[in-house]
């Protein structure tokens, strides 16, 4: 027998599930510039940074140039899910999934 446990909310209908975090959209396009510019230094900057940068990033299995990839596919996704919102209108809801 599944018993719920009492300690944990009842989910609210609506929301998507668990784990979810409600956001705002200053930090979403804040944090989609800090991973743009992030982008552009990896793939420009001096090797010798870049590159002990990328190491820390990927756990040691990328180097800068497939870092920087990576961080510019994340701050177009954001991007996306901004423009995708202003589309909507305010009174909507969109999942940032």
């Amino acid at each position: 027998m599944n018993t719920p446990d009492p300690a944990q909310p009842a989910p609210l209908p609506g929301l998507p599930p668990a784990p979810w975090v409600l956001i705002d959209r200053t930090t979403v396009e804040q944090t989609a510039r800090v991973l743009d510019l992030l982008e552009q230094w990896l793939a420009g900057a001096d090797p010798g940074p870049t590159e002990a940068c990328a190491r820390a990033c990927s756990g040691g299995e990328a180097d800068a140039f497939e870092v920087a990839a990576w961080v510019g596919c994340l701050a177009a996704r954001l991007q996306d899910r901004v423009d995708t919102a202003d589309g909507a209108g305010d009174s909507a809801v969109q999942p940032w999934s």
